[in-house]
Protein backbone atom coordinates (compact mmCIF):
# COMPACT_ATOMS: atom_id res chain seq x y z
CA UNK A 1 0.00 0.00 0.00
CA UNK A 2 1.52 3.39 -0.66
CA UNK A 3 1.87 5.93 1.74
CA UNK A 4 0.21 9.11 1.59
CA UNK A 5 2.53 11.75 1.52
CA UNK A 6 -0.22 14.80 3.20
CA UNK A 7 -0.38 12.14 5.81
CA UNK A 8 3.08 11.79 6.59
CA UNK A 9 4.12 15.46 6.03
CA UNK A 10 1.33 15.67 9.01
CA UNK A 11 3.08 13.86 11.21
CA UNK A 12 6.46 15.26 10.63
CA UNK A 13 5.04 18.36 11.60
CA UNK A 14 3.51 16.91 14.64
CA UNK A 15 6.82 14.89 15.78
CA UNK A 16 8.53 18.72 15.36
CA UNK A 17 5.86 20.25 17.59
CA UNK A 18 5.96 17.14 19.80
CA UNK A 19 9.74 17.46 20.06
CA UNK A 20 9.93 21.54 20.80
CA UNK A 21 7.66 20.55 23.59
CA UNK A 22 9.52 17.61 25.12
CA UNK A 23 12.34 20.51 25.02
CA UNK A 24 10.69 23.45 26.35
CA UNK A 25 9.67 21.47 28.94
CA UNK A 26 12.94 19.96 29.46
CA UNK A 27 15.03 23.08 29.66
CA UNK A 28 12.28 24.73 32.58
CA UNK A 29 12.74 24.93 35.79
CA UNK A 30 9.14 25.19 38.25
CA UNK A 31 9.99 28.42 39.87
CA UNK A 32 10.92 30.11 36.73
CA UNK A 33 8.60 28.71 34.74
CA UNK A 34 6.05 30.36 36.57
CA UNK A 35 7.20 33.85 36.05
CA UNK A 36 7.14 33.44 32.06
CA UNK A 37 4.05 31.66 31.37
CA UNK A 38 2.30 34.63 33.76
CA UNK A 39 4.27 37.37 31.58
CA UNK A 40 3.43 35.56 28.22
CA UNK A 41 -0.28 34.89 29.56
CA UNK A 42 -0.83 38.40 30.29
CA UNK A 43 0.54 39.36 26.71
CA UNK A 44 -1.78 36.50 25.25
CA UNK A 45 -4.60 37.99 26.91
CA UNK A 46 -4.11 41.91 25.85
CA UNK A 47 -3.94 40.49 22.54
CA UNK A 48 -7.07 38.82 22.14
CA UNK A 49 -8.58 42.02 23.83
CA UNK A 50 -7.08 44.16 21.25
CA UNK A 51 -7.47 41.91 17.88
CA UNK A 52 -9.63 38.93 18.20
CA UNK A 53 -12.56 39.26 20.73
CA UNK A 54 -14.44 41.02 18.21
CA UNK A 55 -13.92 38.24 15.93
CA UNK A 56 -16.10 35.51 14.78
CA UNK A 57 -13.58 32.87 14.51
CA UNK A 58 -12.53 33.61 18.00
CA UNK A 59 -16.07 33.47 19.29
CA UNK A 60 -16.11 30.32 17.55
CA UNK A 61 -13.28 28.62 18.86
CA UNK A 62 -14.27 29.75 22.68
CA UNK A 63 -18.09 27.53 22.19
CA UNK A 64 -15.77 24.52 21.04
CA UNK A 65 -13.55 24.92 24.28
CA UNK A 66 -16.52 24.97 26.05
CA UNK A 67 -17.81 22.03 24.79
CA UNK A 68 -14.48 20.38 25.61
CA UNK A 69 -14.39 21.39 28.88
CA UNK A 70 -18.43 20.31 28.92
CA UNK A 71 -17.19 16.86 27.72
CA UNK A 72 -14.23 16.27 30.26
CA UNK A 73 -15.95 17.96 33.40
CA UNK A 74 -19.40 16.96 32.92
CA UNK A 75 -22.00 19.09 35.03
CA UNK A 76 -18.77 20.82 36.88
CA UNK A 77 -19.10 24.56 35.72
CA UNK A 78 -22.00 26.54 35.00
CA UNK A 79 -22.51 28.53 31.75
CA UNK A 80 -20.43 31.81 33.16
CA UNK A 81 -17.68 30.09 34.48
CA UNK A 82 -17.20 27.69 31.86
CA UNK A 83 -16.71 30.33 29.34
CA UNK A 84 -14.13 31.94 31.22
CA UNK A 85 -11.96 28.77 31.29
CA UNK A 86 -12.45 28.09 27.77
CA UNK A 87 -11.05 31.95 27.82
CA UNK A 88 -7.98 31.12 29.82
CA UNK A 89 -7.05 27.71 27.94
CA UNK A 90 -7.31 29.68 24.80
CA UNK A 91 -5.02 32.40 26.27
CA UNK A 92 -2.96 30.09 27.46
CA UNK A 93 -2.48 28.13 24.25
CA UNK A 94 -1.26 31.27 22.63
CA UNK A 95 1.21 31.94 25.68
CA UNK A 96 2.55 28.73 25.30
CA UNK A 97 2.85 29.21 21.61
CA UNK A 98 4.50 32.26 22.15
CA UNK A 99 7.28 30.12 24.69
CA UNK A 100 7.61 27.87 21.99
CA UNK A 101 8.84 30.41 19.48
CA UNK A 102 11.38 31.94 21.55
CA UNK A 103 12.96 28.25 22.31
CA UNK A 104 13.61 28.44 18.88
CA UNK A 105 15.31 31.26 18.58
CA UNK A 106 19.23 30.85 17.49
CA UNK A 107 21.12 30.35 20.42
CA UNK A 108 23.94 32.94 20.69
CA UNK A 109 26.87 32.28 23.01
CA UNK A 110 27.49 36.05 24.71
CA UNK A 111 30.96 36.23 25.95
CA UNK A 112 31.23 38.50 29.17
CA UNK A 113 32.82 41.72 28.48
CA UNK A 114 36.74 42.04 29.12
CA UNK A 115 36.06 44.80 31.58
CA UNK A 116 33.78 46.61 33.09
CA UNK A 117 33.15 50.06 30.91
CA UNK A 118 32.53 47.50 27.57
CA UNK A 119 29.18 48.59 26.67
CA UNK A 120 26.77 45.60 26.52
CA UNK A 121 25.50 43.82 23.51
CA UNK A 122 21.71 43.88 23.14
CA UNK A 123 21.04 40.38 21.33
CA UNK A 124 17.49 39.76 20.05
CA UNK A 125 14.77 38.58 22.85
CA UNK A 126 13.22 35.69 19.46
CA UNK A 127 13.32 34.70 16.04
CA UNK A 128 10.13 33.94 14.52
CA UNK A 129 9.92 30.81 12.09
CA UNK A 130 7.57 31.61 8.98
CA UNK A 131 6.78 28.73 6.86
CA UNK A 132 6.05 29.43 2.68
CA UNK A 133 3.85 32.23 3.44
CA UNK A 134 0.66 31.72 1.00
CA UNK A 135 -1.63 35.26 2.36
CA UNK A 136 0.72 37.92 0.90
CA UNK A 137 -0.77 41.81 0.97
CA UNK A 138 -0.06 44.89 0.80
CA UNK A 139 -1.59 47.84 3.13
CA UNK A 140 -1.19 51.46 1.93
CA UNK A 141 -0.97 53.46 5.22
CA UNK A 142 -0.64 57.00 6.38
CA UNK A 143 2.72 56.62 6.56
CA UNK A 144 3.86 54.44 4.50
CA UNK A 145 3.74 50.97 2.86
CA UNK A 146 3.24 47.50 4.78
CA UNK A 147 4.28 44.19 3.36
CA UNK A 148 1.79 41.69 5.12
CA UNK A 149 2.89 37.64 5.10
CA UNK A 150 1.08 35.18 6.36
CA UNK A 151 1.69 31.24 7.14
CA UNK A 152 -1.51 30.43 8.97
CA UNK A 153 0.02 31.13 12.28
CA UNK A 154 2.01 34.11 12.05
CA UNK A 155 1.18 37.18 10.17
CA UNK A 156 4.44 39.61 9.74
CA UNK A 157 3.30 42.82 9.25
CA UNK A 158 6.96 44.57 7.33
CA UNK A 159 6.47 48.14 7.23
CA UNK A 160 8.78 49.23 3.74
CA UNK A 161 8.73 52.89 4.18
CA UNK A 162 6.99 55.55 2.03
CA UNK A 163 7.33 53.80 -0.63
CA UNK A 164 8.09 49.58 -1.48
CA UNK A 165 11.72 50.57 -1.70
CA UNK A 166 12.22 53.32 0.48
CA UNK A 167 14.40 50.89 2.37
CA UNK A 168 15.67 48.59 0.19
CA UNK A 169 12.82 45.84 0.41
CA UNK A 170 12.84 44.87 -3.35
CA UNK A 171 16.00 45.35 -4.39
CA UNK A 172 16.92 42.93 -1.31
CA UNK A 173 13.22 40.60 -2.39
CA UNK A 174 14.77 40.18 -6.03
CA UNK A 175 18.10 39.28 -5.17
CA UNK A 176 16.94 36.11 -3.05
CA UNK A 177 14.10 35.90 -5.21
CA UNK A 178 16.85 35.63 -8.76
CA UNK A 179 19.57 33.21 -6.04
CA UNK A 180 16.45 30.70 -4.98
CA UNK A 181 15.40 30.57 -8.59
CA UNK A 182 19.03 29.52 -9.73
CA UNK A 183 19.86 27.18 -6.72
CA UNK A 184 16.61 25.70 -5.34
CA UNK A 185 13.60 24.25 -6.77
CA UNK A 186 10.60 26.33 -7.33
CA UNK A 187 8.13 24.98 -5.31
CA UNK A 188 3.95 25.08 -5.82
CA UNK A 189 2.61 28.45 -4.54
CA UNK A 190 -1.19 27.87 -3.82
CA UNK A 191 -3.04 31.06 -3.87
CA UNK A 192 -4.54 31.72 -0.40
CA UNK A 193 -8.09 30.60 -0.03
CA UNK A 194 -10.20 31.53 2.87
CA UNK A 195 -8.40 33.58 5.35
CA UNK A 196 -7.30 31.94 8.64
CA UNK A 197 -6.82 34.38 11.62
CA UNK A 198 -3.35 34.11 12.46
CA UNK A 199 -2.68 33.47 16.12
CA UNK A 200 0.27 35.56 16.33
CA UNK A 201 1.37 39.14 15.14
CA UNK A 202 4.75 40.47 14.51
CA UNK A 203 5.20 43.93 13.73
CA UNK A 204 8.47 45.07 11.75
CA UNK A 205 10.23 47.89 10.40
CA UNK A 206 12.62 46.55 7.64
CA UNK A 207 16.08 46.83 8.32
CA UNK A 208 17.54 44.58 5.52
CA UNK A 209 17.38 40.97 5.16
CA UNK A 210 19.73 38.21 4.75
CA UNK A 211 19.73 34.29 2.74
CA UNK A 212 20.74 31.61 3.89
CA UNK A 213 20.17 28.57 1.93
CA UNK A 214 18.55 25.71 3.41
CA UNK A 215 18.66 23.25 0.84
CA UNK A 216 15.86 23.04 -1.07
CA UNK A 217 14.60 26.36 -0.16
CA UNK A 218 15.83 29.65 1.28
CA UNK A 219 15.37 31.47 4.40
CA UNK A 220 15.37 35.39 4.41
CA UNK A 221 16.27 36.47 7.92
CA UNK A 222 14.26 39.58 8.28
CA UNK A 223 16.65 41.84 10.50
CA UNK A 224 15.43 45.37 12.47
CA UNK A 225 17.06 48.31 12.50
CA UNK A 226 19.70 47.21 14.78
CA UNK A 227 20.79 44.44 12.47
CA UNK A 228 19.61 42.22 14.40
CA UNK A 229 17.76 38.77 12.96
CA UNK A 230 13.81 39.06 14.19
CA UNK A 231 11.92 36.75 11.30
CA UNK A 232 13.31 34.27 9.38
CA UNK A 233 10.94 33.11 6.51
CA UNK A 234 11.03 29.97 4.54
CA UNK A 235 10.26 30.34 0.99
CA UNK A 236 10.94 28.61 -1.86
CA UNK A 237 11.58 30.43 -5.14
CA UNK A 238 7.29 30.82 -6.43
CA UNK A 239 6.61 32.03 -3.00
CA UNK A 240 9.40 35.06 -3.19
CA UNK A 241 8.18 35.74 -7.04
CA UNK A 242 4.49 35.68 -5.71
CA UNK A 243 6.15 38.79 -3.17
CA UNK A 244 7.95 40.32 -5.57
CA UNK A 245 4.77 40.51 -7.63
CA UNK A 246 2.30 41.69 -5.23
CA UNK A 247 4.77 44.59 -4.52
CA UNK A 248 4.98 45.32 -7.91
CA UNK A 249 1.39 46.24 -8.06
CA UNK A 250 2.05 49.74 -6.88
CA UNK A 251 2.30 51.99 -9.42
CA UNK A 252 4.69 55.04 -9.91
CA UNK A 253 2.21 57.29 -8.46
CA UNK A 254 1.80 55.33 -5.03
CA UNK A 255 -1.23 53.50 -6.07
CA UNK A 256 -1.86 49.89 -5.45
Amino acid sequence: MSEEPGFREQSDDDEELFEEIRRFLAEQAGDEIYEDIRAAFQGARSFINRELRAMEEYSRMIRTLERLVEDEFPGTFNGALRTRVAEMLYAYGLAHYSLLQQQGAVDVEVEPPADDDEEEVNRPLVIYDLWFPQDIAIEHAEEGYYLHLSDGRIDLSLYLGTDPNDRGALVDLVDHWGYATANTPPGEYQPPGERITPVLTVELDYGGSELVDADDHVDILFLDHNGEPIVRMHARANELRAIIDELQTIGHDGEI
